[in-house]
């Protein structure tokens, strides 16, 4: 299921995080509702800011497993990065992935783009080194932030999937 928080895509209203926190929390619920499963069977996968809200919902309700791309340990963090002046008026507790993160004990799957100008390989790095289960970083050589993962990438994707543990 593709979907799009308030504000963005197809979407009406003004994104807030309380906000795209409710939508990726409908989401789930929906998509679980629609594939008659429960929702600890579904994969979630969140790219960028996506990547945030789907750490958060991992941290609440693990998932079966968790795929994140291009996704930053704080917003504070990426909002000292892209406006450095201003990055006190982004509380710190707002999208700190960093430590919710340390709550998801399952799989996880995760790429960054070795030249991302949005959201710094470093802070993705910080990421993924918070995460305590099974894991696996893939860095991306040469990407952007929204460049293509690239043929490597997809494949090791659909060997993660492949490898989940079975449902119970």
């Amino acid at each position: 299921m593709v979907f799009d928080y308030r504000g963005y895509g197809r979407s009406e209203g003004v994104p807030t995080v309380t906000g795209i926190l409710q939508d990726g929390r409908a989401a789930r619920t929906k998509l679980a509702q629609e594939a008659r499963i429960p929702e600890e069977e579904i994969v979630l996968f969140g790219r960028s800011l996506g990547g945030a809200v789907m750490v958060q919902l991992a941290a609440e309700s693990p998932p079966r497993g968790l795929v994140l791309e291009s996704t930053f340990a704080s917003l504070r963090e990426v909002a000292d990065y892209l406006a450095p002046g201003f990055a006190w008026i982004v509380p710190q507790e707002k999208l700190d992935s960093r430590t919710a993160i340390a709550a998801y004990p399952g799989p996880l799957l995760q790429s960054h783009g070795e030249a991302d100008s949005t959201i710094p390989f470093a802070s993705g790095r910080r990421l993924f080194d918070s995460a305590p289960g099974p894991k696996e970083f893939l860095a991306i050589p040469g990407a952007d932030h929204n460049d293509g993962q690239g043929p490597a990438y997809y494949e090791r994707l659909m060997a993660f999937l492949d490898g989940l543990p079975p449902s119970p």
